[in-house]
C-alpha cells in the first residue's frame, strides 16, 4: 500500500505511549533454525523505524470501537484467508486482564495485520508488521548481544516468569529505560511474544494466505531464558490467539 499525502501523526489516531524509533540499516544474522532457515543466516536490513512499544489494549479498542475501524471490510482485503476468517468471527476477543497500558493479546496475526492497514489508511503512511529480520535488527543493535540490554541475562529488565510469579502482561513502559535495545526499543523481550510479517515455511513477507508466521521476544509466562534472547524464534497459525502473544507496528521511511 503506498501514500503520497501528508503523514497523520499517529499519536493523533491513538491513545499514548506511542513513539516511533528510527533504526539504521545493517546487516542481520538469524542462528535458531527452524522453518525456511535450516543454517544460521546473514541478511541486510535497510533503515525503518519501529513503535517504541507493543500495541496496547487502549490502541487496539480505538480500531474496534471506530465506525471505519474493525468492522469495515477494507482493512480485511489484504487476503482471502483473512476475509474468510473476519467474517467467520465478526466480533474481537475480549481480553480477560490487563490494564488499557498493558500490551493487547488475544488478537490473531489476520487482525494485527488489518489493524496495520486501518492505520495505513488514517495516517498515510505505511504502517506494518515487521518482518523478523526488521525485528532482530531493532532488538539486537551492531554488536551481536544475546539480550536487548546487553550480554548478560537480567530478570529485572524484562517481564518474565523465571521466578514462577508472573501472572499476566505488565504495562508496555514497566520496563522502559531499564530493558531497551540499542536503539531504545523497550519490550523486546518478555510481556508477549509478537507477531510478525514472515512466513515460517518460506521466509518471505507476503499477506496472502494462511500460512504459518513468525513471533520473537518470549513472554511474561516463560520461563526459560532462552526464550528472551534477541536471536529466540517461535511460529504459530495465523488464526490463533492467545494470551501470550501481541505486535508492534513498523513504519517505512521512504
Amino acid at each position: 500500500m503506498q501514500h503520497t499525502s501528508p503523514i497523520t501523526p499517529i499519536n493523533t489516531i491513538l491513545p499514548p505511549p506511542f513513539a516511533w524509533i528510527k533504526v539504521s540499516g545493517g546487516s542481520v544474522r538469524l542462528v535458531a533454525r527452524g522453518g525456511y532457515l535450516i543454517q544460521p543466516t546473514s541478511f541486510e536490513a535497510q533503515p525503518f523505524a519501529i513503535a517504541r512499544y507493543p500495541v496496547t489494549n487502549a490502541q487496539y479498542q480505538a480500531f474496534v470501537d471506530a465506525p471505519n475501524g474493525y468492522t469495515m471490510a477494507d482493512w480485511w482485503a489484504y487476503s482471502a484467508d483473512a476475509r474468510t476468517w473476519r467474517d467467520e468471527n465478526p466480533q474481537p476477543q475480549a481480553v480477560p486482564f490487563g490494564s488499557d497500558d498493558a500490551p493487547r493479546t488475544h488478537v490473531t496475526w489476520y487482525e494485527a495485520v488489518a489493524f496495520c492497514q486501518w492505520l495505513s489508511a488514517r495516517t498515510g503512511a505505511n504502517i506494518r508488521l515487521p518482518n523478523e529480520v526488521e525485528w532482530q535488527r531493532a532488538a539486537q543493535g551492531d554488536d551481536g548481544r544475546q539480550y536487548p540490554w546487553g550480554d548478560e541475562w537480567d530478570a529485572n529488565r524484562c517481564h518474565n516468569n523465571t521466578a514462577h510469579s508472573s501472572i499476566g502482561p505488565a504495562p508496555v513502559t514497566t520496563y522502559a529505560g531499564s530493558g531497551d535495545s540499542p536503539f531504545g526499543v523497550a519490550d523486546m523481550a518478555g510481556n508477549v511474544w509478537e507477531w510478525c510479517a514472515t512466513r515460517w515455511s518460506t521466509g518471505d513477507n507476503e499477506l496472502a494466505g494462511d500460512d504459518v508466521r513468525v513471533l520473537r521476544g518470549g513472554s511474561w509466562f516463560d520461563s526459560v531464558m532462552g526464550f528472551f534472547q534477541v536471536t529466540a524464534r517461535q511460529s504459530w497459525n495465523p488464526d490463533v490467539t492467545s494470551d501470550l502473544r501481541g505486535f508492534r507496528l513498523v513504519m517505512d521511511l521512504t
